[in-house]
């Protein structure tokens, strides 16, 4: 470990996965540098949207890493990565298995720099699969793990509108769960760790309801939209959406009283197999359309203070836009700050606090990150760190 602690992490990887990873770890207290290509970077520096001129992604993604731009043609390319292996107690590598290894950048070639290294191949597909040599590009990986829901419009098949995937995303996340893994493993005296994560795997994961209930019963897991009248959403007065989740029998109580609904209704159900009722089934069929036509008589503004202090489960259906301006947010410290050349921005911050006490331990805002870096920026310090000195000139650093 570095001075102080603090793990060290190079990352050779590019556009999402990897990098989320090492700014996952940045953001737990990791130095990491990203090697990058000359005059484009990692992919994220010019992808839109902007903010001040640069890409949003590399503000999210690159704030309080140190970069170094080097061509892998280049003839200092294998000195580099050597170096690397040797400082790092960490590597994390975005490529197909197949070039990862023709760059240098596999397994074997880096254990033998630093025998107690932690690797971290991130990939498309995993590294055995008939798969392992597919191109991946973002929406291929979850096309190919069944989680991509089609509209057709004029005769053609599009993306549903606001899908989000969720591959790269949560590749990025146990890319950087199974460093830390690995850390722990290699400071338990167990060597050198070789970690691989990937998207299509992770997408795959993401489903996991419907993979463990088609493995198991042939079938897909339940839909949200008809798990019954007692976990549904309702309207308001002014036509927003709540939903009502009182499957067990003291919110069940709780509603029947609030909705003023039939008396009869409150013994209704079941709660002895699972303590929770859904109210699904003919039985239940009529239970749907009073409740809309009660919540139907006040707005949002009447409703959620009565439902809060109720302590029935339930939720205003919010947009992202209310969600990110709602105080609780602020509170939780959802966003963090950092700067684009002059400019404030704010980043999505780890969702997770690391603290040595109880008091500590909530989350709220944190402090601001330094800036993502300019390519190639923190190249004397990197190199300086490597113990590469003198090749500044032949890399052609200003």
């Amino acid at each position: 470990m570095s001075q102080g602690g603090s793990p060290r992490v190079v990352d050779f990887s590019t556009h999402l996965s990897g990098p989320l990873a090492s700014h996952l770890l940045t953001e737990m207290g990791a130095d990491v540098v990203k090697i990058e290509r000359p005059g484009v970077g990692d992919g994220n520096r010019g992808l839109d949207p902007l903010i001040a001129g640069r890409g949003m992604f590399h503000a999210a993604l690159n704030s309080g890493a140190r970069s170094l731009a080097v061509h892998n043609r280049s003839p200092y390319w294998n000195d580099i990565v050597a170096a690397a292996a040797r400082w790092a107690d960490a590597v994390i590598v975005g490529l197909r298995p197949v070039d990862a290894q023709r760059r240098g950048l596999d397994f074997a070639t880096l254990r033998v720099e630093n025998p107690t290294l932690v690797y971290c191949l991130v990939s498309g597909f995993g590294e055995r699969g008939p798969w392992a040599d597919y191109t991946a590009h973002g929406q291929t990986i979850d096309a190919l793990a069944g989680q991509v829901p089609i509209e057709w419009h004029d005769g053609l098949p599009s993306t549903q509108s606001g899908w989000r995937s969720s591959g790269a995303v949560l590749a990025g996340v146990f890319a950087a769960l199974g460093v830390l893994a690995g850390l722990y493993r290699r400071e338990r005296g167990e060597g050198a760790q070789h970690v691989s994560a990937s998207l299509w795997g992770s997408a795959m994961w993401w489903n996991w309801r419907d993979l463990n209930t088609y493995a198991n019963l042939g079938q897909p897991w339940n839909e949200y939209r008809e798990l019954g009248a007692r976990y549904a959403m309702y309207p308001t007065a002014d036509d927003r959406a709540v939903l009502l989740a009182p499957i067990e029998r003291k919110f069940w109580h709780r509603l029947c009283d609030i909705l003023d609904l039939p008396d009869e209704w409150r013994e209704r159900g079941s709660w002895e197999r699972s303590a929770m009722e859904f109210g699904r089934g003919p039985e239940h069929a009529d239970e749907r359309p009073l409740i809309a036509e009660r919540m139907r008589q006040k707005p949002l503004d009447e409703w959620w203070p009565a439902l809060e202090e109720s302590g029935i489960p339930f939720a205003p259906v919010l947009t992202v836009e209310e969600a990110l301006r709602s105080e609780h947010a602020a509170a939780e410290g959802v966003m963090r700050g950092t700067r684009v050349l002059e400019e404030d921005v704010l980043v999505s911050a780890l969702p997770m606090r690391l603290s040595d006490s109880a008091e500590g331990a909530g989350t709220g805002p944190l402090d601001p990150l330094s800036p993502a870096p300019e390519l190639g920026a923190d190249a004397r310090s990197v190199l300086a760190d490597l113990g590469l000195e003198g090749i500044e000139d032949e890399l052609g650093v200003d």
